[in-house]
């Protein structure tokens, strides 16, 4: 098994070396070394802060000693919504180390304990009782979830919920303490599986991040999170919405190099027909009432009373449609254009209580930001020339400006389902375009 596993890496770092990329070989020996070692170790060692130590079965030492390694004293019970920290400062070294000790503990789970799946017949709040509690507590503290000693009890209690909040946070979900299908996906989740899941999107991060300059936008689709780095440093996080599974998001790299500010919208013909007309039919004058305009192909206005519009709509619909620059322009304030195949660009919202969502697939394709302000204005104050000009369109909402930038953004739209967050935690997202099955 250790000759194959060498062979593959070694056909990795072989191309990396021949493409003059050292950082990024050995960067990929070091996690492949550790990675190797760690699932290799006896399965009765596992480390916890980089040191390995002999653990036993009783639930108490694992509760005792996986708590060095895992604490969730600094999150709020109260914040719903679960981190955004896909990528961080931390230095590589230590992100290696913390993804080998995670890894090497999941190993022994998957040795020492069975992981059947939890039934249960309906949701489960605090204060219920249910037979699966007692399970679930128990893996809640293997996962590192819990600071509490296992109790024979089926009663779901109040100290255990805020271990249920820590989980539902750490797995993109909406932290309010109730066990339902989603939640309980997760708690079904081998630690065999979850392994392979940090292993395979470790190895890929770090090597991506390894081959990026000081300055870049990142997007990681399964996390909806954005991040500007500058200088090395991190100077913008911000939540997105991502595309639909239907309409997904493409993984790509390209270069931001201009904004637009008060954009309108040229409505793509797959949007039009699966999402506007549907409207049309129901309210005829939707059109107008969302600000937007009718032309044909020759550019020429066209002008319909609500019935003609609704009747079009139940047929092939010649025209095309574009929504004026406004308060109901459904991109908002701001439009970030990097050239790509699929048509998709970062852009500001006029909907933005779809952030407090936890699952935010909810696009055609595009990405909306919800910090969008503190990105524009990086963005003019880095990379625009004309900042006068920038500055009085800021106070108009119905003035179309195209800004080219004095030099490019690289963006990056990625696709990492699990990681290592600033704390030492394992984070794991759904898989919303299933990709890694």
């Amino acid at each position: 098994m250790y000759k194959n596993y060498l062979f593959k890496r070694l056909k990795i770092i072989q191309k990396l070396t021949d493409n003059n990329n050292m950082k990024s070989s050995l960067l990929f020996i070091m996690i492949s070394s550790i990675s190797y070692h760690a699932s290799a170790l006896p399965h009765h060692q596992v480390s916890m802060l980089g040191k390995t130590t002999h653990m036993t079965n009783s639930m108490d030492t694992v509760s005792d000693e996986h708590y060095a390694y895992v604490n969730h004293r600094n999150i709020q019970a109260d914040n719903l919504l679960p981190k955004i920290d896909a990528v961080s400062d931390v230095p590589v070294s230590k992100q290696v180390l913390q993804f080998s000790s995670r890894t090497r503990y999941l190993n022994w789970l998957s040795v020492q304990y069975s992981w059947d799946d939890i039934a249960l017949s309906r949701l489960l709040h605090p204060g219920d009782s249910s037979a699966a509690v007692h399970e679930i507590h128990s893996r809640l503290i293997l996962l590192g979830d819990s600071e509490e000693s296992l109790r024979p009890s089926d009663v779901y209690t109040v100290e255990m919920a805020v271990a249920v909040r820590n989980f539902q946070r750490r797995h993109g979900l909406k932290a309010d303490a109730i066990i339902g299908p989603d939640t309980l996906k997760w708690l079904n989740i081998n630690p065999q599986r979850r392994a392979a899941l940090l292993q395979k999107n470790m190895e890929e991060k770090i090597h991506f991040m390894a081959n990026l300059s000081d300055r870049y936008l990142l997007v990681n689709i399964p996390a909806y999170e954005l991040l500007l780095s500058d200088n090395g440093k991190i100077a913008l996080r911000s939540r997105v919405i991502v595309g639909k599974p239907k309409k997904p998001t493409p993984i790509l790299t390209s270069q931001i190099s201009s904004m637009v500010i008060n954009p309108s919208w040229r409505v793509p013909r797959s949007i039009l027909e699966d999402d506007l007309l549907p409207k049309v039919k129901m309210n005829g004058e939707f059109f107008s009432q969302r600000n937007f305009k009718v032309f044909n192909y020759q550019n020429q206005t066209i002008e319909k009373s609500p019935q003609e519009w609704q009747k079009l709509a139940y047929g092939q619909f010649p025209y095309r449609l574009e929504q004026m620059p406004g308060t109901k322009n459904a991109l908002g304030r701001y439009k970030f254009y990097f050239p790509n195949d699929f048509s998709v660009y970062l852009h500001d919202t006029n909907n933005p209580q779809l952030f407090s969502n936890a699952n935010r697939a909810l696009s055609s394709g595009c990405i909306r930001i919800e910090k969008v302000d503190e990105l524009a204005n990086w963005i003019a104050n880095s990379l625009v020339d004309n900042k006068p000009l920038w500055s009085r369109l800021k106070t108009t909402r119905e003035t179309t400006k195209w800004f080219p930038l004095n030099d490019v953004l690289p963006v990056h739209l990625v696709y990492w389902t699990a990681w290592i967050d600033d704390s030492g935690l394992s984070q794991f997202r759904d898989d919303i375009y299933a990709l890694q099955r």
